[in-house]
């Protein structure tokens, strides 16, 4: 815990601050000179943030001129937090991600002074570029890529519709290869052979690690957080680094009433095609978005749908709320940030005094409702995968197939049920009324061409890799619009050699292989 908290002193001329101030959501930078306990450096600096730019209190980018460095840095990232209203939500989960020990930009508290006049108390969070990678001990000529606006979701390509692609942020001028031949192995890669991959190639105990603390402060808005991945090249290892931890459901937001009780029921397979949130972005962004697909994170997806991928992430779900989420440690280290910013709070000039004055408990009571609310979950998110409705096989090329098994012990009416080969499609082909007795199997050909019959899919299924997913489409959403989220299966596989399928090993398996197609 900090024991004191540094002071900021940010001199612009007031002529470049009229610009600023006139042109809040402009990224031009103007000169800045900061003053840091007594040393000082020139640099440059703008507004920051995707939707807080023209807020009353303004968060600052700042990057010192080639040469000059503070405190081992040379670019500061200084979040004004105005939404929150004690400032405490984001330190609290950079505080979390660390006693989990995760990656994670390091963050204090600090003061603001802008010439000369008190700007308020300041989260200083680490800017992950160079510096990060010198500080974490990671490889110094890493690659670090930043996922592009409104796209965190490891897709082979993005929407250009309403998302951007992914930035490079160091080894710029050496190309993205490693990254294109990354998400090929994240999409590309069967079932079967998931969970070794992804642990040679990524740190996956980091990423489950960091699923989990998602889940513990409801992060909300994950596909917009432009987080990051370093690439480590000498080891050919990816770790994911996560930013923006204030879009959090259990934030205090000044904007509403001061006794309004936190949000605790965030479902917690967050940013994954289960997730909920997913109907409710796509809903809202559709209405100034045509284009707008759903949006969920394919690693996400695929942990929750392996089954023992699934294991590790529950096994360290309980460990963090018997250990740095319980309600002993964790109200501790609330009281313990609370001694450091409270005084601090009381001579903000941007704060609401009447949401300060309860925003310790609303965390506190934050913790111990949403930890009884995921314990509560515990046997439901065990059992995922588990349905009666699921897909048994699947075939490639001219002779596709995808075939479906009724694993209950009654018969199913598959009228309603839909098959994509596009697991964010919004326009998904309806499964004929077809009676499935109790173990039976039905065999949909994956050919293109509806007009040979109702049994015949009108896409066909690549023998270089793909996916598949299977829906009810009876299930809407609580506007009574399609569900983009939720599929009853999925299914993602590499190539498949001719003569050869791919499918459950049992049909009560959660676990695949390949096989000799049968003659």
């Amino acid at each position: 815990m900090q024991t004191r908290v540094p002071v900021f002193e940010l001199q612009i001329a007031q002529a470049d601050l009229d610009w600023l101030d006139a042109n809040p959501t402009s990224d031009r930078e103007v000169p800045v000179v900061v003053v840091l306990d007594g040393e000082r450096a020139p640099g440059l600096v703008r507004y920051r943030g995707a939707s807080t730019r023209t807020l009353p209190q303004k968060s600052f980018k700042i990057e010192l001129d080639p040469g000059y460095e503070l405190e081992d840095r040379d670019h500061f990232e200084l979040l004004a937090e105005w939404y929150d209203s004690a400032k405490l939500t984001e330190k609290f989960a950079v505080d979390l991600y660390t006693a989990m020990g995760l990656p994670v930009p390091r963050a204090r508290f600090t003061r603001v002074k802008l010439n000369g006049q008190d700007n308020g108390l300041y989260l200083d969070m680490e800017h992950v570029g160079k510096d990060y990678l010198k500080h974490h001990a990671m490889e110094r000529n890493a690659s670090i890529y930043r996922c592009g606006a409104r796209n965190c979701e490891m897709t082979l390509r993005y929407n250009s519709a309403y998302q951007q692609d992914f930035e490079k942020k160091t080894n710029e001028d050496t190309g993205r290869e490693d990254l294109d031949q990354f998400l090929t192995r994240l999409n590309r890669t069967d079932d079967a052979d998931f969970e070794t991959k992804v642990d040679r190639y990524m740190n996956l105990e980091s990423y489950l690690g960091n699923m989990v603390a998602d889940a513990l402060i409801s992060n909300n808005v994950i596909e917009d957080s432009k987080s990051y991945w370093i690439h480590e090249h000498t080891k050919d290892r990816w770790e994911y680094v996560p930013w923006d931890l204030n879009n959090a459901q259990m934030l205090f937001w000044r904007t509403w009433n001061p006794d309004d009780p936190p949000i605790t029921n965030r479902w917690p397979q967050t940013f994954s095609a289960y997730d909920p949130w997913v109907q409710r972005i796509y809903e809202e962004r559709l209405v100034d978005r045509p284009g707008q697909q759903p949006t969920w994170n394919v690693i996400n997806t695929r942990i929750w749908d392996h089954p023992a991928l699934r294991a590790r992430l529950l096994a360290k779900l309980e460990a963090a709320l018997a250990g740095p989420f319980s309600e002993a440690k964790a109200n501790a280290h609330i009281d313990k940030l609370w001694a450091v910013v409270e005084p601090q709070l009381a001579a903000d000039p941007y704060v609401s005094r009447e949401h300060v004055a309860r925003a310790r408990n609303f965390l506190k009571q934050y913790v111990r409702n949403r930890a009884i609310f995921l314990r509560g979950l515990m046997s439901t998110l065990r059992a995922h995968g588990s349905g009666p409705l699921v897909i048994r096989e699947i075939n490639a090329g001219s002779a596709g197939y995808i075939e479906l098994v009724n694993r209950d012990t009654l018969p199913m009416m598959l009228e309603g049920y839909e098959l994509t080969n596009d697991l964010r499609a919004t326009t998904r082909y309806r499964l004929p009324t077809v009676n499935l007795a109790p173990g039976q199997t039905v065999r949909f050909m994956a050919t293109g061409n509806t007009a040979l019959g109702p049994m015949h899919l009108p896409f066909t299924l690549s023998r270089s890799g793909g996916e598949v997913g299977l829906f009810d489409g009876k299930c809407v959403s609580a506007a009574g619009k399609q569900l983009v989220y939720s599929p009853v299966d999925t299914l993602y596989y590499g190539p498949i050699p001719y003569g050869t399928v791919y499918g459950r090993k049992t049909p009560q398996s959660e676990d695949f292989e390949r096989r000799p197609l049968a003659q």
